[in-house]
């Protein structure tokens, strides 16, 4: 049934193509992207093995923000700290989620401190990670500018007791007893804000993946910037973010939101933007720690940090796309002398795997080479500064650029096309439910 299934799904895509007047699409294919499930990118019976035995040289690609999205969830998974702020988040969504009564009562809390309340979000589930950064944004929320310090975190708080009172479900009793316990703990409260600031930086990717216009140069310059974030936040507090902004009110009064915490806030560390007790600055090392080492094991090949060992020694997709990073000026030296025989050897590679297609294309494979040494050293002499977007439109649309280095160009066109992200279609199928 799961070949049946696989086969129909080929032919879908064949059916879909034909429809729209492109009968020769084979021969104009070079890659397929999707989410890393089986059915897409299984190494024996998936659609991309299936399309293979047609098109050789094609490569597959795992979409990146679905990367990214695994590599939070392993996170979650893996250190009990997060799930448990996961799993607080998850049971006040659901008391609010299913009980359109709880929400009014929520309402009515909210206008006696005179405050704005948001209806609390789902953190779990298969939604982009923004959705997670929402959340904690939400659960911390409080009401500035205005002589009230109530806010959201303090409304829920107080209707959480409530309901551990006076509900008569046993069940949701019980669970409010719980959260509350959690929110007044002052660890508890410092470690979400932690959060609310470390998953921005991670939301912040994931936005940048789900760009239609998103290239695979850019995506490296995207990541590794985040792994400096990432590793900076956990040692140095964001001086504007909500961790500091947390130990600036409970500081002297462990007072946050008119709610005195419990626990003890004693040995702190002092760090610029704010001060952090040892046990939660473990904690945020940790978290960052683990998350590092995720976008490294998902990442590793754009981040030239995956290990060989092990590795297939046929030129798979893995390595065409790690190939394809030659065109990544940023890891470009700057000496002209030191161009010449850049990243040589990747580029006839490529032009190897993709001759049929190159081929078709009216490329000429034996030019590629002379062609890569002179678009090397012009564009390190005089466009070094350009954003890779405005580079390459300037070098595909402008002559004598598309004279002089037409053959390279096949190459530079075939990564820009490369469907390195699979958001678009994900929110076409989400927009038809």
């Amino acid at each position: 049934m799961f070949c049946l299934n696989i086969l129909g799904l080929k032919e879908a895509i064949s059916t879909t193509f034909e429809e729209a007047g492109v009968e020769d699409w084979k021969e104009k294919m070079a890659a397929f992207g999707a989410d890393g499930a089986s059915v897409n990118l299984g190494k024996k019976a998936g659609i991309a093995a299936l399309l293979k035995k047609d098109i050789p040289y094609l490569v597959d690609f795992h979409c990146l923000p679905h990367r990214l999205e695994l590599a939070l969830l392993e996170l979650q998974s893996s250190y009990k700290s997060v799930e448990v702020v996961y799993n607080i988040l998850h049971l006040i969504w659901k008391s609010y989620h299913y009980s359109p009564k709880s929400v009014r009562a929520l309402k009515s809390i909210a206008d006696e401190l005179e405050i704005n309340i948001l209806k609390p979000m789902q953190v779990k589930g298969t939604r982009w990670l923004p959705h997670v950064s929402r959340a904690l944004k939400v659960f911390v929320s409080h009401k500035s500018g205005t002589e009230s310090e109530s806010g959201q975190y303090a409304a829920m708080l107080m209707h959480m007791q409530d309901i551990s009172v006076n509900c008569k479900n046993a069940d949701i009793q019980g669970r409010a007893r719980h959260v509350p316990q959690k929110m007044k703990d002052i660890h508890f409260a410092a470690f979400c804000h932690f959060l609310a600031d470390f998953f921005a930086i991670l939301s912040r990717l994931s936005l940048q993946m789900q760009q239609n216009d998103i290239i695979l140069p850019s995506v490296v310059s995207h990541l590794k910037e985040t792994l400096l974030r990432v590793e900076s936040v956990a040692r140095i507090p964001l001086s504007d973010g909500h961790l500091a902004k947390f130990w600036e009110k409970v500081e002297g009064t462990q007072t946050f939101q008119g709610v005195t915490l419990t626990g003890s806030i004693h040995g702190k560390v002092a760090k610029r933007g704010g001060s952090t007790s040892r046990s939660l600055q473990s904690e945020m090392e940790t978290a960052a720690s683990l998350t590092l080492q995720g976008l490294h094991n998902r990442f590793g090949v754009l981040l030239g940090t995956e290990s060989q060992v092990g590795k297939s020694p046929s030129y798979d997709s893995t390595k065409v796309v790690s190939d394809m990073l030659v065109f990544n000026i940023d890891s470009w030296p700057t000496r002209p002398g030191d161009l010449l025989d850049f990243r040589s050897e990747e580029i006839m590679l490529l032009a190897r795997r993709f001759q049929p297609i190159l081929e078709r294309a009216g490329c000429k494979i034996s030019a590629i080479q002379d062609q890569w040494i002179s678009l090397k050293v012009m564009v390190n002499g005089q466009f070094r500064k350009l954003d890779y977007g405005s580079l390459w439109e300037m070098l595909l649309a402008k002559v004598p650029y598309t004279d002089d280095f037409k053959d390279v160009l096949h190459l530079v066109e075939l990564v820009l096309v490369l469907p390195i992200s699979a958001a678009q279609c994900k929110r076409a199928v989400s927009a038809q439910n």
